[in-house]
Parts: C-alpha cells; structure tokens; sequence
C-alpha cells in the first residue's frame, strides 16, 4: 500500500515511505545494475549523512544565502537521484553540471564553465561518482572560494538485507520553503542560463501526479536527462510505488527493447526521439502492450509522422508544450490525436495552467482568438527568477505573467497553434521569414524526414534562411535532392523563403535533451553526420557563418 500524503508533505519523505513499503522491490536499474527499494533508500540517508557532515544539517541563519550542492555524474546514474533527494531533505538547493552539455556528440563544457556554475550558485559542495574524481579536482582549482568534493557511494548491501528503519527521517525544517531547483537551459544557443523555481513547486507538481499515477503501478522508461523535465516525472513514478528504467541517452532499439523486456507503461521523448522509433525495423516487432502513456515533447511535431505515430502506438500518444521556464503549458492528450485538424495543434492547457495569447509589446490583456501573438503563461510551476540576472528576470516576468518568447494563436476549439519564436523571424531581401513556415514547406515536399530552419548571417551581417535536413528514402542523389527542396520551397512559397545555404544530414544533431544541437547545425561544413551542403556560389554564400535563432 502506497502511503498517503498529508498537506504540504515533502515528496522526499513520501519516496522514502515508499521504498521502506517495498524493500525488495527493484525501484531503480541503470545499466546492469538493478537498485531495491531497499538500497535506494539507504543511498539516500548515506548522502544526507554525508551532506550533514559538510555542513548542511541546520538551517542558514535570517538572510543568508541558501546553501547549494553540485551533481556531477555519468548521464541519468542513480546517484543523482539519491543525492538530490538528500540534498531538498536538508533544505539545498541542487544544481546538475552534466545537463548544461549540449550533447554526447558535441563538446562537453570545461571545467572553467562548471567552475562558473557552482560559483554563480554558492555552491560549497560537489558530489561527484567515482568517474569524476579527477575532474572535480580541476572545478576545485577554478573557484574563487573552497569546495568540498564528496564521492558518492555503490548501491549494494555492504552485508545483505538489513532491516529499514522506520519512519522516515524528517527534513530541515522549513526545507520545502527555502529551497530552489535550479535548472540550466541546455545551451545549445548561447551561454546557460540558471532558471530558478521553488522547491514547493517541484514538490506539489510530482505529489499531484504521483496521485494520478498511483492505480497504473508505472514503469517510466526515462532517456533525457533527469535534471530536466523527466525529473518530476521519475519523482512521481517513485512515489506512486512504480519503477525507473534509467538509460544514459535516447536509443531506438535499446528503447524498443526495454519496454518489452520491463513491461515500460511510460516514457518521455523528444520529437527526433518519436520520429526514430517510427523508422527503426524492431517496431512492428515489439510488444507495445504495457504501454501507456508515450509522452513526447520539445519541438513542433510533422502532422505526417503524427499519422503514422497514431497507427503504430494507438491511443498511447500524450503532446506536452513546456519550456524551462514556465514548465508544463499545453497538452494533446491521446484522443485528441484522432482529431487530425487537431494535430498541428500544441493542445491545451494543463489543468491549473492559465495561457494568454498577447501582443507582444508588453501588454498582457489576451488578443481575439484567431490573432497571432505571444503565448505568456501563468501558472504554479514557472521559474521564480534568473540566476543572478535580475534584468532579464524583469522582461521575462511581467504581472505575474511570464512570457515564453514564442509565438502562437488559439483555434476555433480552443487549442493552441505555435508559429513561431519572437525574435526568431528571419529578415532577406525585404521579405519577413518565418522559419517554421520554411520547415513546413520542406516537409511537405515528402522527400524530408525532419527539417530544421535557421538563420545564416553572411559576412556583410545580412539575413539569409539556412536549412538542415534529413532524407525521407534513400537512392536520390544528395546535390539533386537539394536543389530540388530549394526549388520546391521557392515555388511554394517564394525565392525568399528558399534555403541559401541548405545541409544534407544523416540524422539532425540533438543535445542530451532531445533538441536540435544548433551549434552544429550552424557549422556543417566537415561535419561527420553531414552528407551534403549546397548553397548559390556567391562570395557572400562562401564567407557566409551561421547563428542560431534566439531562444
């Protein structure tokens, strides 16, 4: 029997409570290594010894800055769920280093950029696994003030079962209100940024889903990062009694694979992420039977591949529209993807979620719908502040509303439509260029798996539309394919809207977030992925360098 919560309970205590109901049940497995409840829940209080023992047992004095604890370990490992538990039991805040990468394929940041992190935090403390030990030691040379560096330990029985003790041990007081989960966007477009939001938040939304989760006993399938949105998620799952199926990164097969061998009833994926499982051979093969929710988020989705989605998973599909910021927006919930005008569509909002569609001038009274504008939101879940930026926080936040930076409009149904980012809008010869629209056009033509659109500024600093592109079918020569994407994109829409500079790729370059790497897309040339670039041979084609659309 899952235990019951009681008003504003921390959702650490819950997990604790449950793992003691189950001791022997695996909650946890990571490569081989399979975790009890048992074993997790030990972790837990090892780390929350450790952390007490550096000094994080009492509370900081009136004033004081809250205190903060680096992660850093290999992708999705236990031990950044053991530590962060244990970290939020003492009133901590936690910062993940790993998740600011903008990806296994791209270079990982130095340790003067974690450095920097830790010290924009006040973080005195990092635990690291025993992988990263070394390079805990070059963070450490780096900062301006002293760290102590603790290596986490194994998930094993030093000498078998032991008996859980009982309850579970209380947090700090005034834990829940003085903590911070602080999370950095990926940085795939510039510097990351520290979105700070309170632990209450956190500790409401996973307590609230754990309810809806509890009659499924869950088994969540987790493939990004935990330090991003699969974080509450995975916290729900345990507090409902479920299990978690941690895999270092997103791979079709090994995804196909374990939600057969794990009976997997949910996951969370990227749209690159849905698209590969929709092309991998093992698909029509796999027992999808357990499978409940499949959760997919990040980009606009190609309503063609939605079509195909909806034949091969059934009802099973969930659209969820969230940025880092604001959190969960907008949802398409499985029946609505049998709605097929629905399926350009971002859904609607989540329950407790308000969402205007505004002029994007610094008003926030709602346009009529139909009207395109910016999408703010207001809800439990947004970020409190920037980390040490307070302007940004201030165009950001705006009467309790924060706006997103993207653009959208409201259906006759009342669902919303994104068409855009602000700011994103790409300006060549007198024409206003949207790259979505772009990346329609280039879908459209059938010969494309996945677009992405970007801007390219030549050395002059005019605008030009970039493209990166994926091959729906083999056997069309890459120059021949490209030329005809261009000319199909000029005639559909116009010589403007034509890619200047379009790439040939094997596969789109995504961060550890399943989103495109626009750092690499925005320098193709010598690429391994890339199979062709073709562009007019002007000089300013040649001298032409990339940038990334703001996000």
């Amino acid at each position: 029997m899952i235990p019951q919560s009681s008003a504003r309970e921390h959702y650490v205590c819950r997990i604790l409570d449950v793992l003691a109901a189950a001791p022997d049940s695996v909650a946890v497995r990571w490569r081989r290594l399979e975790v009890t409840g048992r074993r997790l829940r030990a972790a837990v209080l090892r780390s929350r010894d450790e952390l007490m023992a550096a000094g994080l047992a009492s509370a900081p004095p009136a004033g004081a800055a809250v205190p903060a604890v680096g992660l850093l370990a290999e992708s999705n490992h236990p031990a950044l769920l053991s530590n962060r538990y244990a970290a939020h039991l003492l009133g901590a805040s936690v910062v993940h280093l790993r998740s600011t990468n903008p990806g296994p394929d791209g270079p990982a940041l130095d340790a003067d950029a974690q450095a920097a992190i830790l010290a924009e935090n006040g973080a005195g403390i990092l635990v690291v696994d025993p992988p990263h030990v070394e390079h805990a030691t070059a963070i450490r040379a780096r900062l301006p003030h002293p760290l102590k560096v603790i290596v986490t330990g194994e998930f094993q029985d030093a000498d078998g079962p032991r008996p859980v003790p009982d309850p579970a041990p209380a947090p700090v007081p005034g834990a829940l209100h003085r903590a911070t989960v602080v999370t950095y966007t990926s940085g795939s477009t510039g510097l990351p940024k520290g979105v700070c939001q309170p632990l209450t938040a956190w500790n409401d939304l996973v307590l609230d889903d754990a309810v809806q989760l509890a009659a499924e006993n869950p088994v969540m399938l987790v493939v990004t990062p935990l330090s991003h949105a699969a974080g509450p998620m995975a916290d729900s799952v345990l507090c409902a009694g479920g299990s978690l199926v941690l895999h270092e990164r997103f791979d079709a097969r090994a995804v196909l694979t374990a939600i057969s061998a794990y009976a997997v009833t949910r996951t969370y994926l990227a749209v690159p992420h849905l698209y590969d499982l929709l092309d991998h051979p093992d698909l029509p093969h796999t027992d999808l039977g357990p499978l409940r929710a499949l959760i997919y988020s990040g980009s606009p989705a190609s309503t063609e591949r939605l079509v195909r989605a909806r034949q091969a998973f059934d009802a099973r599909l969930v659209q969820c529209y969230g940025t880092t910021e604001a959190g969960r927006i907008t949802v398409l919930e499985p029946v609505d993807h049998w709605e097929q005008e629905l399926l350009p569509s971002a859904g609607r909002p989540f329950p407790g979620v308000d969402v205007r569609v505004c002029a994007p001038d610094g008003d926030t009274e709602p346009l009529p719908d139909g009207s395109t504008g910016e999408v703010l939101v207001r809800s439990p879940q947004m970020m409190s502040h920037y980390l040490g930026d307070p302007e940004l926080t201030g165009r950001v936040l705006h009467n309790g509303w924060l706006r997103t930076g993207d653009l959208g409009r409201w259906d006759v149904f009342g669902y919303l439509h994104l068409v855009g980012r602000l700011g994103g809008v790409i300006k060549t010869a007198g024409v206003k260029v949207r790259p979505d629209e772009v990346a329609r056009a280039l879908l459209a033509t059938g010969a494309v798996a996945a677009a992405e659109v970007h801007r390219v500024v030549d050395a002059d600093a005019g605008e030009h539309v970039g493209a990166a592109v994926t091959a729906s079918r083999q056997g069309e020569e890459p120059y021949a394919l490209l030329a005809r994407l261009t000319a199909a994109v000029a005639e559909g829409l116009s010589p403007a809207h034509a890619p200047s500079r379009i790439a040939l790729w094997s596969r789109i370059p995504l961060t550890d977030n399943g989103k495109p790497d626009r750092r690499r897309i925005g320098a193709p040339e010598g690429d391994p992925d890339v199979i062709a670039v073709a562009g007019p041979l002007t000089p300013v084609a040649r001298t032409a360098r990339y940038t990334q659309n703001p996000r």
